[in-house]
């Protein structure tokens, strides 16, 4: 038992707050309502218009334009950070500091230092904080981490992942494709998905150095456009497009990792591949199958496993108030979070560097 109330602990119903209207809120308010221990008491955002929009929709009774008015409301518990990355830490820190519950979207920050900063007021706060990775969440890489975790790939010396577009540059000119307020382009939006799923499955080894070359060919000449976001002809493109890196570990374990917004080639894909000594893996999270490469005898066989689908961002909720009512830990931690921007950071040096970054 911590020191968090007992009252708190049992409480029927945890009452949540959202700080940002954008179009990750729409996801967790429908999340939200498909769990019976939620309600939520309230939305702010600076563009308070839409947050009045989505409050009408979805019955939230108090609407914000400043998120400080939310988090000193006593009856929200928690809170669900959906606002630009640059805003995460200082929004996140605030909340827990006012003694609420965290629920924060990836990436965790813009940087190490600020993801570091976040991870030690949860500490000092004693609040849970917990970073929204939903990947770990889906049917297939549960089920996957299970067979790792009976052995069934033995060693896993060797990885490689990736989230590749062909067109899916988001909302050129917004903060989507700021350096100052998204931290970078791809690479921290989805590379940071596909790390942290596939350092999760290895059990995060650690990080001893990286190797990283980042691209900006679609984006300054506005090719590769998704038409997710608005244009914003007014804005800047100041990220890459495209990244790459190789990772070593310890005991000479490497992982690599592509990641594209933009790029010619054949579809989209959503990957993670794990070389062992006993066997391999691969992951289609677009096909959503996991294909398992082994021997009988001598004889190479092939096993496709398709388990059936389930509410990722539902479970990922689930476990977000089952540990603040102290009955779970997160399976995403603020440790996590510091431990990924750790080789975030180190890849976007080695770009600008040219150079092999070698981690303590």
């Amino acid at each position: 038992m911590t020191d968090m109330e007992w009252s708190e602990i049992m409480r029927e119903k945890w009452r949540f707050g959202i700080v940002g209207a954008g179009g990750i809120s729409e996801l967790h308010l429908n999340t939200l309502e498909k769990e019976p221990r939620a309600e939520v008491v309230a939305i702010s955002d600076v563009a308070v218009e839409k947050a009045r929009e989505r409050a009408e929709r979805h019955g939230i009774p108090h609407v914000y334009k400043d998120f400080g008015d939310l988090i000193r409301r006593e009856d929200v518990d928690a809170v669900i950070v959906c606002v630009p990355n640059d805003l995460h830490a200082p929004v996140a820190i605030d909340a827990l500091r006012a003694g609420k519950h965290v629920l924060c979207e990836k990436p965790m920050a813009i940087n190490g230092d600020l993801a570091r900063k976040m991870a030690e007021v949860a500490k000092e706060t004693n609040r849970v904080l917990m970073i929204g990775q939903n990947n770990r969440f889906h049917s297939e890489t549960l089920l996957l981490k299970e067979l790792i975790e009976k052995g069934k790939l033995g060693q896993i010396y060797h990885a490689k992942t990736g989230w590749i577009r062909r067109n899916g540059i988001p909302g050129w000119g917004s903060w989507f494709t700021s350096m100052e307020r998204a931290g970078g382009g791809p690479l921290i939006d989805i590379g940071v998905h596909m790390l942290d799923l596939t350092l999760w499955l290895m059990g995060f080894p650690k990080p001893l150095a990286v190797f990283g070359q980042t691209y900006g060919v679609f984006g300054p000449r506005k090719k590769g456009l998704s038409g997710y976001g608005s244009i914003d002809e007014r804005g800047v493109f100041d990220v890459e497009d495209l990244a790459v890196a190789m990772i070593r570990f310890e005991g000479g374990v490497t992982l690599t990792l592509d990641v594209s917004w933009a790029a010619y080639v054949e579809r989209d894909r959503v990957f993670v591949n794990l070389f062992g000594s006993e066997g391999g893996a691969a992951v289609d999270l677009h096909d959503r199958k996991i294909t398992l490469f082994h021997e009988e005898g001598n004889t190479p066989v092939d096993s496709v496993l398709r388990p059936a689908r389930r509410d990722d961002r539902l479970h990922l909720l689930k476990n977000f108030i089952d540990s603040m009512e102290g009955t779970a830990s997160p399976i995403c931690t603020p440790e996590h979070g510091v431990y990924i921007h750790r080789i975030l950071d180190a890849i976007y040096r080695s770009s600008r560097t040219g150079e092999l970054v070698e981690l303590d």
